[in-house]
């Protein structure tokens, strides 16, 4: 995770809960650059597998085949 501020790459999670709605987390980071916190919100993002067929096209995954 860049830092916001300073654009350093290594930060530290301090505090993680999830949302309300337990659809996301909320994570409270510190900087090891700069000391500055700040607060991140993951959230999942589903999607749809697909199969890249020999001749290119894409197709959507089937378990049962």
């Amino acid at each position: 995770m860049h830092c916001p501020f300073c654009g350093y790459e290594d930060t530290q999670v301090k505090d993680s809960r999830a949302c309300e709605d337990g659809t996301a987390i909320r994570r409270r980071r510190v900087c090891s650059g700069c000391q500055l916190r700040f607060t991140t919100i993951e959230r999942i993002q589903l999607r749809e597998l697909s199969v890249l067929k020999a001749d290119g096209r894409r197709a959507p995954f089937d378990r049962d085949k």
